[in-house]
C-alpha cells in the first residue's frame, strides 16, 4: 500500500511543461495566490502527504503559514539564480525543507527520491494462522514475522560499540551526501547522539525514522544490518519506558486509523481469530480521537479503518509498548509506539453504520513470540549449536531469501564475535549453492570441513553436514560416483554420532544417487527409510518431508507408478505451500515434479501448464539464471516434441542450451544428456539426420561416462541412433543399433520397461520389413503391441499400436488387426474422455476390420461391423465430425449387403446430407454415396 502524495507547485511557471512531462503519474497542483495555497493545503485531509515546490521569490513570506500543517511533509526550493542560497536560521527553523536546487534534473531527482521513501513508511499488516502444529509451516506471512522476530534477537546479541555507530553514520551520509541539511543533522547525531536518546532521535529527525522504516518494509538487510547499533538502543528504550508504564497500569487501550484498500479491508473482515503483526514500528495513540482525524475524509476507492488494540501489560510478555509523547514534536498526539515484533489477534471486525468506519478490536499476545521460540529450539537441535545469530541466517535461506542470507552472513564474516566461523562458512556455502554457484559453494564447503577438522579436538561428528552438500554438488555435476562416497562418508559419521536428522538427510541422498543409476529399489527403500525417521523427529507438517515425499514419488514415477507417484508429489506440493513463503522456488519443484508424472501419463497439455507454472516460479526466485531453469527449459521442449509442435520444441532446447553453456558450462549431468537427447528427437522429426546423428551421438558418449551397463539411457540412446539410420534407408546398421539396445535393456539392473523392448522389437521389425523379409517383420511388431500392452495407458502407446494395426489390415491378417485396435480402444477408454474422437477412431478402425471379415466370412461379421461403426457415429456426430460421412455410407453399405434396402437408402441419404453440410466434402466422396443410392434404388426395382 503507498501513501497519495499531493505536490504543490507555487508560483513556478516557467517549469510548468516539464512538471507535467516528469509527473504524469502523481497528482499535483499549481497555485500563483498565497491565500488559495494556504486553502487547500487546510482541506486536505491529514493522511494525505503534501511535497511543497517554491520559487525562491516568494518562499520567505509563506513558510510560516504553513510549515505547522501536519500534511505538509517535504519542502523544495526551485531558484533560476545559481547565487541564491538560503540562510542558516531558515534551515534550523523549517526543519521540512529539503533542499534549493538551480539544475531541474537535481529537483526531481531528489522529489523522487522522497516519493520512495514517504511510500515506504506506511504500516503495513502480515496475517498468519493461529495454533499452527510447527513454525516450520512458514507461510509468507509467519516467515516474515519470524525473520523480523529474530533478527531483532540478533541485534540485541550484536556489539554495541563505536565501530556499529560509525558504520550507521557512514549509510546514513551515502544516502544523504547531496542534502546539506541533512547532512548537517547527520554530523550532529554523530557527535551528541547517546544511547538512552534513541526515542528522541526517532520521533525528532526524519532522516532516521524515514531509512530506518523503509528498510524493515522492504527486509534490507544489509542496511538492517548497517543499523543495528540504532535499533538495539531503540528496543531497550522501549522497553524502559515499558517497564515503568506496567508499573501504573494494569491495561491500556491504544488507536491507530488508516485507509486501506477495499481488498485489505476484506481481508480484514475474514481473519477474525488470526494473528497481525506489522512489518515494523507501530505508532498508535492514547486517545480514539487522534486516531479519528487521519481519516476524517472518506475516498471511494478506500475503507476507513480504525484499529482498537486491548494491551494487557501483565499477562503479555513479549509485546513492547511505550507511551512517547514527551518525545514528540507533537504531544497531543498522545503516542504510544510499539517495537517492531508485536503481534496481536483479531477478536472482532465489524462496521459503524453511524460514520461508515470499519472497527477491528485486537488484543496482543504472546503466541508469536512462542513459535519463534519453538522454531530456534527446533533448528538448535538440527545445527548443533546456540547461536541465534546462525539460526537467523539460516532462516533467510528458509524463506527463500538467498542474496540476504549470504549479505547476512558476509557482514558476520567480517566480525564474528565469537561466532563458530567454520558454521559461516558452511552457511556462505549453502547460499551460493541454493544461487546455483557450484564452484563457490564448492570452496566454501571445503573451507568449513577444513576448520571443523584442522582443531585441537576435530569436530568429526559437525562435519557430516559439509561431506553431504559436498555431495551434492558432485552429485549436480554428473560425478554420481563420487557423490555415493561421500554421502556415505556423511551417513557414517551420523550414525557414530546419533545425529538422527543428519542421518535421515544421508539415507535420501544416497537414495537419489541410486535413482539416477537405475537401481529404483535400492533407491525407494533409502528413501522410504529417510521418510520413517524424518517423520519420528519432524511435525506431521514439514518441508523436510515434503522434500522426501518428492523424492519417494520421483522413484515410484521412474517405475511407472504413476498412481503412487501423483500420491506423494501432491501430498508434498501441500506440504509446501503450508511450510513456505509464496513463491518459494521448493514450491516450483513441486510443480515440475508433478508435471513429469503427467508427462508419462500423457496428459502432456496438463503438463506444460505445470512446467509453465514452475519457469515462471524459478526465473523469479533466480532472476539472473540457474540450473533448475535449464532443466526445465528442456523439459518443456521435450513437451512440444510429443505435441508434435517441433519448432517450439527446438526453440526451449536452444534456451536451455544457451544458459547452459554461458552459466553451466562445466556441469555435465544426466539433464544435458536428456537436453542432447531431445534435440535428436526433434530433429529427426524435422528429417535433419545428420544433426540428429550427431547429438544423439553425443548423448550416448555422455551415457557410457555417467551410466552403469544396462541403463535405461543408454537404450534410449541406441534407439534413436538406430531411428535415424532406419530413416536415412541404411537398415542393416538401424538393425545393428536396434539389436544393442535390445541387449542392453536385458541386462538393465532394473526391472526391464516393456515399452523400451517393444520399443526395439518394433524398430526391429521395421527394419526386416523394409528389407522384404514381412513375415518375421510382423511377428517382431506384433510382440511389441503385446509388451505396449503390459505398460500403464497412454494414448500416445494407443496411437503407435494403431499404427502396426492398419499394416495388418492392409495384410488383412484381420484377427491381429483386430487384437491391436481392442487394446489401443482399451488404452484411450482409460484416458481418455468418453465422447473423445479418437475413441471414436478406435471403434471406427473395428468397424473396418469386420467389413472386410464380412467379405470373406459371415453375417455375423456384418453385425458386428455395424454395431462398432454406430458406437463410434454416436461420438462424431456430437462432435459434428467430418468421419460422419464415412460412417453413415458404411452402415448403408452393410445394409445393403444383408439386402435391407430401405435401411441402406436411409443411412446413403443421412450421408448425402452431411455432404451437403461440409462444403469442403470430396467430389469422389458424394458421387461415390450418389451411385450407392442409384445401385440400391435399382435393386428395389
Amino acid at each position: 500500500m503507498t501513501i497519495r502524495i499531493i505536490f504543490i507547485w507555487y508560483d513556478i511557471n516557467i517549469i510548468k511543461d516539464d512538471v507535467y512531462n516528469q509527473c504524469n503519474d502523481i497528482l499535483f497542483t499549481f497555485h500563483h495566490d498565497q491565500q488559495s495555497c494556504i486553502d487547500f493545503i487546510k482541506s486536505t485531509p491529514k493522511n494525505e502527504t503534501i511535497f511543497f515546490v517554491s520559487s525562491s521569490s516568494y518562499v520567505v513570506e509563506i513558510l510560516p503559514l504553513i510549515n505547522d500543517f501536519r500534511q505538509l511533509n517535504s519542502i523544495f526550493i526551485y531558484s533560476i539564480d545559481q547565487e541564491y542560497k538560503v540562510g542558516e536560521n531558515m534551515f534550523d527553523k523549517y526543519s521540512k525543507i529539503i533542499g534549493v536546487f538551480d539544475k531541474f534534473e537535481d529537483l526531481f531527482q531528489s522529489i523522487h527520491d522522497h516519493i520512495d521513501l514517504v511510500n515506504k513508511q506506511i504500516e503495513t499488516f502480515k496475517f498468519y494462522e493461529k495454533h499452527q502444529k510447527s513454525t516450520r509451516q512458514l507461510s509468507k506471512e509467519f516467515g516474515s514475522f519470524l525473520w523480523l522476530r529474530l533478527f531483532k534477537d540478533v541485534i540485541l546479541l550484536l556489539p554495541h560499540d563505536e565501530q556499529a555507530k560509525q558504520e550507521i553514520i557512514e549509510k546514513l551520509k551515502e544516502y544523504n551526501r547531496n542534502n546539506n541539511k541533512q547532512m548537517r543533522l547527520i554530523e550532529n547525531f554523530d557527535q551528541t547522539y547517546k544511547s538512552e536518546d534513541a526515542l528522541l532521535w526517532y520521533t525528532k529527525e526524519s532522516f532516521l525514522y524515514n531509512h530506518l522504516n523503509k528498510a524493515l518494509r522492504t527486509e534490507d538487510i544489509e542496511f538492517l544490518y548497517k543499523f543495528r547499533y540504532f535499533i538495539s538502543d531503540l528496543s531497550k528504550n522501549l522497553l524502559c519506558e515499558y517497564e515503568q508504564l506496567k508499573e501504573s497500569l494494569d491495561s491500556i487501550v491504544t488507536y491507530r486509523g488508516v485507509q486501506i484498500s477495499k481488498d485489505e479491508a476484506k481481508n480484514l473482515e475474514s481473519s477474525v481469530g488470526k494473528l497481525i503483526s506489522t512489518n515494523g514500528y507501530l505508532s498508535t495513540s492514547f486517545e480514539k480521537s487522534i486516531a479519528l482525524t487521519f481519516i476524517t475524509e472518506s475516498r471511494e476507492e478506500k475503507e476507513r479503518i480504525l484499529f482498537e488494540i486491548e494491551c494487557d501489560l501483565h499477562n503479555t510478555d513479549s509485546i513492547i509498548l511505550a507511551p512517547i509523547a514527551h518525545y514528540s514534536n507533537n504531544p497531543s498526539e498522545e503516542e504510544v509506539l510499539f517495537d517492531l515484533d508485536a503481534a496481536f489477534e483479531i477478536l472482532s471486525v465489524s462496521r459503524d453504520l453511524l460514520s461508515n468506519i470499519v472497527v477491528v478490536k485486537m488484543k496482543t499476545t504472546d503466541e508469536g513470540s512462542i513459535l519463534a521460540q519453538q522454531y530456534i529450539k527446533q533448528h538448535r537441535r538440527y545445527i548443533n549449536t546456540s547461536s541465534a545469530k546462525l539460526i537467523y541466517g539460516r532462516l533467510l535461506a528458509e524463506i527463500g531469501q538467498y542474496d540476504k542470507c549470504q549479505q547476512y552472513f558476509e557482514h558476520l564474516l567480517e566480525n564474528p564475535n565469537g561466532e563458530d566461523v567454520s558454521f559461516i562458512y558452511y552457511y556462505l556455502g549453502m547460499s551460493e549453492f541454493n544461487k546455483g554457484n557450484y564452484e563457490n559453494a564448492l570452496e566454501y564447503y571445503k573451507h568449513s570441513y577444513d576448520m571443523l577438522l584442522n582443531t585441537e579436538i576435530p569436530r568429526v561428528g559437525s562435519s557430516a553436514c559439509v561431506l553431504n552438500d559436498i555431495g551434492s554438488i558432485l552429485s549436480i555435476r554428473g560425478q554420481y560416483d563420487q557423490a555415493l562416497d561421500y554421502y556415505i562418508r556423511a551417513l557414517k559419521i551420523s550414525q557414530d554420532h546419533s545425529n538422527y536428522p543428519m542421518i535421515a538427510v544421508s539415507l535420501g541422498s544416497i537414495g537419489i544417487i541410486y535413482r539416477i543409476k537405475g537401481e529404483y529399489h535400492r533407491a525407494l527403500d533409502y528413501q522410504m527409510r529417510c521418510l520413517d525417521m524424518k517423520e519420528k523427529y519432524l511435525p506431521n507438517e514439514h518441508r523436510e518431508i515434503a522434500r522426501t515425499s518428492d523424492h519417494i514419488a520421483t522413484v515410484f514415477n521412474d517405475l511407472g507408478d504413476f498412481a503412487n507417484a501423483m500420491k506423494y508429489h501432491q501430498k508434498s506440493l501441500k506440504m509446501n505451500e503450508k511450510c513456505l513463503p509464496i513463491g518459494h522456488d521448493s514450491i516450483g519443484s513441486s510443480f515440475n515434479h508433478l508435471a513429469r508424472v503427467l508427462t508419462n501419463q500423457g496428459k502432456y497439455d496438463e503438463a506444460l501448464d505445470y512446467y509453465i507454472a514452475s519457469l515462471k516460479n524459478k526465473e523469479n526466485v533466480f532472476p539472473n539464471g540457474h540450473i533448475s531453469i535449464v532443466k526445465i527449459l528442456s523439459k518443456i521442449g521435450y513437451i512440444y516434441y510429443l505435441k508434435k509442435d517441433y519448432n517450439f520444441a527446438f526453440d526451449y532446447l536452444e534456451k536451455s542450451m544457451k544458459m547452459r553453456e554461458n552459466l553451466f558450462s562445466d556441469i555435465h549431468d544426466v539433464n544435458l544428456l536428456s537436453t542432447l537427447t531431445y534435440f535428436g528427437l526433434v530433429l529427426i522429426k524435422q528429417h535433419k539426420y545428420d544433426d540428429a546423428l550427431i547429438y544423439s551421438k553425443s548423448a550416448f558418449d555422455l551415457a557410457k561416462a555417467l551410466q552403469p551397463l544396462g541403463h535405461e539411457d543408454m537404450t534410449d540412446c541406441l534407439t534413436n541412433i538406430g531411428i535415424i539410420y532406419r530413416e536415412m534407408g541404411n537398415y542393416s546398421e538401424a538393425f545393428e543399433y536396434f539389436k544393442k539396445a535390445h541387449e542392453n535393456e536385458d541386462v538393465n539392473p532394473t526391472k526391464p520397461s516393456f515399452i523400451r523392448l517393444a520399443r526395439n522389437y518394433d524398430n526391429m521389425g521395421i527394419c526386416l520389413y523394409q528389407q522384404g523379409n514381412d513375415e518375421t517383420g510382423l511377428k517382431y511388431r506384433m510382440k511389441a503391441v503385446r509388451l505396449i500392452e503390459q505398460a500403464s495407458p497412454r494414448t500416445q502407446h494407443a496411437d503407435w499400436i494403431d499404427t502396426i494395426g492398419h499394416i495388418f489390415l492392409e495384410k488383412k491378417i484381420f484377427d491381429e488387426a483386430l487384437e491391436c485396435y481392442l487394446i489401443s480402444l482399451n488404452m484411450k477408454l482409460e484416458c481418455l474422455p468418453a465422447n473423445h474422437v479418437d475413441i471414436a477412431d478406435s471403434l471406427m478402425f473395428l468397424g473396418d476390420v469386420y467389413v472386410e471379415k464380412a467379405n470373406l466370412e459371415n453375417k455375423q461379421c456384418k453385425l458386428k461391423a455395424r454395431s462398432y461403426y454406430e458406437q463410434a457415429l454416436i461420438i462424431y456426430q456430437k462432435l459434428d465430425h467430418y468421419n460422419s460421412i464415412y460412417i453413415l455410407n458404411g452402415i448403408g453399405d452393410i445394409y445393403e449387403k444383408m439386402h435391407k434396402y430401405c435401411l441402406a437408402i436411409l443411412y446413403y441419404r443421412k450421408a448425402l446430407e452431411m455432404c451437403e453440410k461440409y462444403s469442403s466434402a470430396d467430389k469422389s466422396v458424394r458421387e461415390r454415396i450418389e451411385n450407392n443410392m442409384a445401385r440400391v434404388q435399382w435393386l428395389m426395382n
